[in-house]
């Protein structure tokens, strides 16, 4: 979007708007609606790590995108969900959209947790939607041999993860990030809302008029005990 999307007029490229414009069906609120692009996203991540029916997961962060995850994570079959994060509110929503398992690493061991949960073995897949090097850490620790790690949050340009290649050698985890969506997984996303499969409108915590939009970039960024934060005209 040229110059951005809180511009009151932005350009968008001609390719976007041919194959990825999709009308909002009438059984669809605009509310709900603000989850097609997320979920998207969220698709090309499972899809590119091919998860399957009987795949143990570990999502690493239960904010809004690692919430998602879990719900997805259901519907494509994950035998395990586990949750990980270090505020207690997002664990009671991940237990509410389909975790098995939830973990604050503030106060459990995660690594500890999967292992008892996985037979020591670890989890097929970890998706790592906290944007920190402990959560890359805490998600390369619990994949078992041969699974998969999705890096799915960016950190800083200047954060390094150290890694062990003779680990990664023999471990043969794979590490396989996943930015942004396709048309592809838009249209997934759309018809997933649009039939209630995926239900997610409990995810939005708090509601802001577009004059109280300062206050509600403040409530996401520091309120403890939103999810997501929407602002309406």
């Amino acid at each position: 979007l040229d110059p951005g999307g809180f511009a009151e007029y932005f350009r968008v490229p001609a390719p976007n708007l041919q194959i990825d414009t999709l009308k909002i069906p009438e059984n669809l609120t605009f509310e709900e609606a603000t989850f097609i692009e997320p979920v998207g996203c969220c698709l090309r991540a499972i899809k590119k790590v091919g998860l399957q029916v009987g795949d143990s997961v570990a999502i690493i962060g239960s904010g809004v995108i690692g919430l998602i995850h879990v719900a997805l994570a259901k519907i494509f079959g994950a035998s395990k969900i586990i949750a990980s994060d270090i505020v207690d509110f997002r664990l009671t929503a991940a237990k509410n959209f389909g975790a098995d398992v939830t973990v604050n690493p503030q106060k459990e061991d995660l690594k500890s947790v999967v292992a008892a949960e996985t037979n020591g073995i670890g989890v097929d897949v970890a998706f790592v939607t906290a944007p920190s090097l402990k959560a890359y850490e805490a998600g390369l620790s619990v994949c078992r041999k041969g699974g998969k790690i999705c890096v799915f949050a960016p950190t800083e340009p200047k954060d390094n993860l150290q890694l062990s290649l003779e680990k990664l050698f023999f471990s043969e985890i794979q590490i396989i990030p996943s930015y942004s969506t396709s048309h592809v997984e838009t249209r997934t996303a759309l018809e997933l809302l649009k039939s209630k499969k995926l239900k997610l409108k409990e995810l939005i915590t708090h509601r802001f008029r577009l004059e109280e939009a300062a206050e509600a970039f403040k409530t996401a960024l520091e309120n403890k005990e939103s999810l997501k934060v929407i602002i309406r005209n």
